[in-house]
């Protein structure tokens, strides 16, 4: 058992960087998907403010996690580096658009938050891209 273990935490830091990299993505995939759920409930009038406020707040915690968690990575070679950039980028436009998204509501600007949808869609397809081929 404890060489199974040992061998488990010696892998190929690229590969361990590309796995890393799944799971924030899908997690983070998630929680965007969720705050434009969240606004299209809202603008179909099949939510409450309140609930798809807090829809979004949670969200963004959720992504927060995820780019926290990803953040800690360490790339070792030019291709993992360049990864980790891709990575980065992509959580940090979601980070980004779920922020947004909650400070619009948050402000009861419904119209603002309707106009973070395509940001929403476009990162959430981004971070589905990324999980299905780094992992």
């Amino acid at each position: 058992m404890v060489l199974v273990l040992l061998l488990g935490g010696c892998g190929n830091p690229d590969q361990q960087l590309r796995d890393a990299a799944a799971q924030a993505a899908r997690e983070a995939a998630s929680d965007v998907g969720t705050a434009a759920l969240a606004v299209e409930q809202l603008r179909a009038s099949r939510v409450w403010p309140q609930a798809a406020g807090q829809l979004v707040a949670d969200a963004e915690e959720g992504v927060e996690r995820a780019v926290g968690s990803f953040a800690a990575q360490q790339p070792s070679t030019d291709a993992s580096r360049r990864v980790y950039a891709d990575v980065t980028k992509a959580l940090g436009d979601a980070q980004q658009a779920v922020t947004a998204t909650r400070i619009a509501l948050g402000n009861d600007d419904l119209a603002a938050a309707a106009r973070e949808l395509g940001v929403l869609r476009r990162t959430g397809l981004e971070l589905s891209r990324i999980a299905a081929s780094s992992g």
